[in-house]
């Protein structure tokens, strides 16, 4: 075997296609939620680093708004992305100290990770070749059109 140099944006770009067919063809929620988490935060930090607005912090900014005038305070930034990512990180790591349990919805847990993780691609001109597929899945079982 010999080491090769990959670009990381491709990689998740994989990650991103792989969490779609297990998201759309085989309903497999966990795996599809952690591959395209890892997909969103690579597209994320490649966005930071190109100077444009990934996708969690535009969200943070819009919930900021309602937040202030609803409490008198911001949100805190680390409290909002822990809660974005209480899934997917709850998929990832496991401690002694945690519930060997979790309840939760996992196919609404995917399908809004691979949201954020399509979304950030598109800031990045990226082409997702399942993304229509998934767009008609959102609109027919989230939207109801």
């Amino acid at each position: 075997m010999t080491e090769q140099t990959y670009l990381r944006v491709e990689l998740a770009l994989q990650q991103l296609e792989d969490a779609l067919d297990l998201f759309l063809d085989h309903e497999r929620f966990a795996s599809a939620t952690t591959l395209a988490g890892a997909a969103e935060e690579i597209f994320g930090k490649e966005l930071i680093r190109r100077g444009v607005q990934p996708v969690l912090k535009w969200k943070l900014e819009q919930i900021q708004v309602v937040h202030k005038l609803l409490h008198g305070k911001e949100l805190p930034p680390k409290s909002f992305r822990d809660e974005e990512n209480h899934i997917r990180n709850a998929l990832r790591h496991f401690n002694e100290k945690e519930d060997p349990a979790i309840t939760v919805d996992l196919r609404y847990a995917a399908c809004w990770m691979l949201v954020r993780a399509c979304e950030n691609a598109k800031r990045l001109d990226i082409e997702i070749e399942r993304f229509s597929d998934f767009d008609s899945w959102f609109y027919e079982h989230i939207v109801g059109i």
